[in-house]
């Protein structure tokens, strides 16, 4: 039988499958922005459930540079990943309001979106090895 902290641990990581499929349907759509957006949701999932695996409640935050540290995690990052985390955190949820969501919406096109996604899914596989 699961113990309620494997179980919070298997919610997490499912959340985080469905948002990556959902951005990789975004990103089919063309709607980049929010491919930005749900890869960020991707990871902040994802270090929460390396956060649970040690038995801790995560903070209630969207920082991922933050969760990565309160995971533990942070040293064990390639330069690539510590800046896709830096790249990601601006698409959290600001991201869906006003002028932000302009200005981002700019700077997140195409080719972003593609160099977010496939970042997000390599880190989404080395954060899994982690959980385990």
């Amino acid at each position: 039988m699961m113990s309620y902290m494997e179980s919070i641990v298997v919610q997490w990581v499912e959340r985080a499958d469905y948002d990556l499929d959902a951005a990789r349907y975004l990103l089919n759509g063309g709607r980049y922005l929010y491919v930005a957006f749900m890869c960020q949701q991707v990871v902040e999932k994802l270090f929460k459930a390396a956060i649970a695996t040690q038995g801790k409640v995560p903070l209630f935050v969207h920082n991922l540079l933050r969760l990565s540290d309160e995971a533990g995690l942070t040293a064990q990052l390639t330069d690539e990943q510590r800046l896709l985390l830096a790249d990601l955190n601006p698409y959290y949820i600001k991201a869906r309001y006003g002028e932000y969501k302009e200005s981002l919406s700019k700077v997140c096109d195409a080719s972003e979106a593609r160099r977010l996604m496939q970042g997000t899914e390599e880190l989404s596989a080395w954060l899994k090895q982690q959980i385990r």
